[in-house]
C-alpha cells in the first residue's frame, strides 16, 4: 500500500509538472470576450517552440547631446525623435535657425532643418505628437496652432490640415482616417473632474468611434499624486494597428485596427513593484519649491510605458530595476501578444511614463543618460535567437 501511494505520489507530480512546463513550452492561454480575442500570459516567459527569444543589442552609433556641435545647433534638450526606412533621424527640438525639425543621416551626421517655428502656413508652434508614415513623410501634429503638417523626407511641405477645436491632438491614419485625443466633461462627474478619451475621426472630423478612456483624478479633493503625477494613458503605432493602454485596466494592451474595431487584448500577469521610501523622499523635494504636499501610492503602476517594433514586437518596461545602473527590465511580446522574454535595458524616460525608445529597421534607437549629467544618442543593432 505505501509503495503504491509512493508511485501514486510520483505520478501525480509528474504530471503536474508536465502542466507547468506545457504552460510555458509554446501552449499560450487565451479567450475571447465580447468576439475579442484576449491573450493571458503568466508573469513567466512563454518558450515557443521555432520563436526567437533572446534579444541581442550591439551599440553601433551615438550622437553626443553634450557636444558642443549639438549645443551650437541649440537641440540639446531635443526628447521627441522619428525614423524613416533609410536610417534617418528627425529630431523634434527648435534648433537656432528657428526650424522645429532637425534631420540626421544613418551615420549621425546632420543633413538639414525644416518646419519653420511660427503661426503661419507651413510652420510650427508645438509639435505635441509626431510620427512618419509607409512614404516617409514626416508628420507634425501642432497642437499650438490646431493643424497637422505632413513634410517630405527632404522638408517640403505636402500639405497642412486645420482640426477642430474641442480635439486636442490629432494624428493621420493611413486610410483617411484620423486618430485624435481630446477631453471629456461628463455631466455627472464635479466640474474639477475629467477624462480623456482617444476617438476615430473621419477624414471631415466626424467621431467614428470612441475608442478609449481615462479618468484625471480630481486634483481639489485628491491632492497630486508623487509618481505618475498625470495618469497612465499611452498610444503607439505599429504594423498599421494602434497599441493603447490606460492605468485603469491594470497590465493591458489594446490592439486597435483603422477602423477602430480591438482585434485583441494582451494580459500578462505581474508582481506590483513598491515605492521606496528613497523614491517618496526624493519626490517630495521636487514638490517643495511649489508648496505641494504629494500623496504617494503603496506600488508603482504595472508598466512605465511601451514602444512597437515594425513588425509587431512590443516592448513593455516596467518599474523592476536591472542589474546596471539606469536599467530597467522590460517584458517582450510577439506579434501575436505572447510573451516572449525580459530584457534589463538602460533607456531614458520622460518624466514615470514616456520612454525615449523607438525601434524600426532591425534598430533600437534611444536617448540614455551620461554621468556627466548630459544625455547620448544611442543607436543599437537588434538581433533575435
Amino acid at each position: 500500500m505505501g509503495g503504491s501511494m509512493k508511485k501514486f505520489g510520483i505520478v501525480l507530480l509528474l504530471l503536474v509538472l508536465g502542466v507547468c512546463c506545457g504552460r510555458h513550452s509554446g501552449s499560450v492561454r487565451k479567450s475571447i470576450e465580447n468576439g475579442v480575442e484576449v491573450v493571458l500570459n503568466s508573469s513567466e516567459p512563454y518558450r515557443i517552440k521555432g520563436e526567437p527569444s533572446s534579444l541581442n543589442l550591439e551599440k553601433v552609433l551615438v550622437i553626443d547631446f553634450g557636444s558642443d556641435d549639438i549645443g551650437e545647433m541649440g537641440i540639446a534638450g531635443a526628447v521627441d525623435f522619428e525614423v524613416d526606412s533609410e536610417g534617418s533621424i528627425y529630431f523634434f527640438e527648435t534648433n537656432n535657425e528657428g526650424d522645429a525639425v532637425s534631420k540626421f543621416d544613418k551615420r549621425g551626421a546632420f543633413v538639414l532643418s525644416f518646419g519653420r517655428r511660427g503661426q503661419g502656413p507651413g510652420e510650427v508652434q508645438y509639435a505635441a505628437w509626431t510620427g512618419i508614415d509607409s512614404r516617409d513623410n514626416i508628420i507634425v501634429s501642432d497642437n499650438g496652432n490646431r493643424k497637422v503638417l505632413v513634410f517630405t523626407k527632404d522638408g517640403r511641405l505636402v500639405r497642412e490640415t486645420q482640426f477642430p477645436k474641442d480635439v486636442g491632438l490629432i494624428y493621420p491614419l493611413e486610410n483617411g482616417h484620423y486618430f485624435g485625443l481630446w477631453e471629456k466633461y461628463p455631466a455627472t462627474a464635479p466640474n474639477s473632474m475629467y477624462m480623456w478619451a482617444f476617438s476615430l475621426y473621419s477624414p471631415d472630423f466626424d467621431e467614428i468611434k470612441l475608442l478609449d478612456t481615462q479618468n484625471v483624478y480630481d486634483f481639489n479633493t485628491q491632492g497630486t499624486r508623487g509618481i505618475h503625477s498625470r495618469p497612465f494613458f499611452m498610444w503607439k503605432r505599429g504594423r498599421g494597428f494602434l497599441y493603447i493602454a490606460s492605468e485603469e485596466r491594470g497590465y493591458e494592451i489594446l490592439v486597435v485596427d483603422g477602423e477602430g474595431s480591438i482585434v485583441r487584448k494582451i494580459r500578462k500577469e505581474y508582481t506590483p513593484v513598491p515605492v521606496t521610501e528613497e523614491t517618496i523622499a526624493e519626490r517630495k523635494k521636487r514638490f517643495e519649491p511649489y508648496g505641494e504636499k504629494p500623496w504617494f501610492p503603496k506600488y508603482w503602476l504595472p508598466m512605465s510605458g511601451f514602444f512597437v517594433d515594425d513588425e509587431g514586437r512590443i516592448y513593455v518596461r516596467t518599474f523592476e530595476r536591472g542589474p546596471n545602473p539606469g536599467e530597467y527590465f522590460f517584458d517582450l511580446f510577439n506579434p501575436d501578444g505572447a510573451f516572449i522574454s525580459r530584457k534589463a535595458m538602460n533607456i531614458l524616460t520622460l518624466g514615470d511614463t514616456e520612454i525615449l525608445a523607438e525601434a524600426r529597421g532591425g534598430r533600437l534607437y534611444c536617448f540614455q543618460d551620461k554621468s556627466d549629467g548630459y544625455r547620448e544618442f544611442v543607436v543599437y543593432r537588434m538581433t533575435w535567437e
